[in-house]
């Protein structure tokens, strides 16, 4: 049988970071959906909710921010079960803990991984969802 390709939206402001994460997990066999921030992202979710796989998930980001974002994914019923990776520079334990509280999965700190160890987690995310 043949796998399916699995497909991760990237929500990220800052571009550079974005196309290092979108090239690492494309060399890794993901298809890889952009956006800028959480109103791009939801927009997706609209759009293709039945065909991603997990959601990377910056916090600070104009227009919608990761929380908000991350909030009303998870009140939805459509996207509800859709894995949330929180990936942001937002190293301390209030943000974590609000995070995971709203049903974040990961909550991973951009300057303390390499773009391969971020690769890992999605990874081992997607696979524990299979």
């Amino acid at each position: 049988m043949e796998q399916k390709i699995k497909t991760v939206l990237i929500v990220e402001d800052e571009e550079d970071l974005r196309e290092i994460y979108s090239r690492a997990l494309t060399v890794n066999g993901y298809e890889v959906l952009q956006a800028t921030n959480g109103i791009e992202a939801l927009e997706w979710l609209e759009r293709k909710s039945e065909k991603i796989d997990l959601i990377l998930l910056d916090i600070v980001m104009p227009g919608m921010d990761g929380f908000e974002a991350l909030e009303k994914i998870k009140k939805n019923e459509k996207y509800e079960k859709i894995p949330v990776l929180v990936s942001t520079n937002l190293d301390n334990d209030d943000d974590r803990r609000q995070a995971l509280g709203m049903g974040a999965k990961e909550y991973f700190v951009k300057s303390q991984h390499t773009p391969s160890e971020l690769v890992a987690k999605v990874s081992a995310v997607v696979k524990e969802r299979e």
